[in-house]
This record gives structure tokens, sequence and C-alpha cells, in this order.
């Protein structure tokens, strides 16, 4: 079937490829981290101190974008025609759709323990040295490190970055 040349592509469609697309990309590259650390390769701390910075930003974003794939449910809600289909037990869709929720709005305190965790190590790691590092390059940790998730609070007592959706700083309010 041949395509008009003309049409618009649906922006419907193109967003939701591109949302499947970055999920998608995480859950690989996640995967790709667990197969390269298997072998247990030579890392420096410095190395380590990196990765880890990576990880405590992505549990960081991991909260919001479970929180705003939750939001994208309850408008699902009033939005589309929804039936369930005959795999599941639940025959209501709407009752899918808060029990989907419920497990999303049940991540925040973990997803914050996560992050804090993982920050609590990367900082920690930062200030550890081969000898042979020279410390005041730190080039390679300019290059590699993720956007800024330092306070200079304790790791134990922060919380993840603001978002444009979490201005409050203290999670999404709900």
């Amino acid at each position: 079937m041949k395509t008009n040349p003309n049409t618009e592509p649906d922006p419907g469609a193109t967003e939701s490829a591109e949302v499947i697309g970055c999920a998608r990309a995480l859950g690989d590259a996640t995967q790709d981290l667990c197969r390269a650390t298997l072998t247990r390769p030579h890392l420096a701390p410095a190395d380590v101190d990196v990765v880890l910075a990576h990880l405590a930003a992505a549990a960081a974003a991991l909260y919001q974008a479970a929180h705003q794939l939750n939001e994208i449910l309850d408008d699902a809600r009033y939005s589309c025609g929804l039936t369930t289909d005959t795999l599941t037990d639940t025959e209501d869709p709407d009752l899918a759709i808060d029990t989907a929720r419920l497990h999303l709005d049940t991540l925040r305190q973990p997803v914050i323990a996560l992050y804090r965790h993982l920050d609590a190590a990367h900082q920690q790691t930062a200030h550890i040295s081969t000898g042979s590092d020279d410390m005041d390059s730190g080039t390679f940790a300019e290059v590699h490190a993720p956007r800024s998730i330092s306070s200079g609070q304790p790791a134990e007592d922060r919380e993840p970055p603001r978002t444009p959706s979490n201005k409050r700083g203290r999670g999404v309010s709900r």
C-alpha cells in the first residue's frame, strides 16, 4: 500500500514512537551496562565515579517519567474508548488503569532512595584517586560527568533534582 507523500505524519504516532524508542534505549543501555560489568573489568575509582553519577542522574529522572506515564494513563481514561483483551482477569479498563496508576504512585519513595544511595556512592568515589590521576586537570570528569545533581546537602538528605514538572523539589505533587 502506497502512502500519499503530501500527507503529514500523525503527530501522535510520532510522539508514541519517540517515547517507546526512549524507553527501549534505556532498557538496552541498562542491559549493556550489566553485560559490560559482568566480567569485572578493570575500572579506576574515577571511572566508577562517572558511572555512578550517570546512574544517579537516570534514577533522578525515573520517578518523573513514571509520574508522567501515570498522568497519561489517567488522561487516556477520559479521551479514549478503552476495552481490555481476554488475556487478563480484569474486565474493567478503568480498574486496570487504577491498578497501574497505583503501582506507578508507589515508586516515589523507592526511586528517591535509589537516587540517594547512588548519589552517595558517587559522592564518595568522586574523592578517590589512584595516585597517577591528575587531580587538577579534571578533564575526564568534565567530559563524562552527567548534568549537575549535587546540591551541597549530604547525599542522604537530597531529593532528585527539580525538573519542569517537579518545581517544589520534594517530589511531584499528586
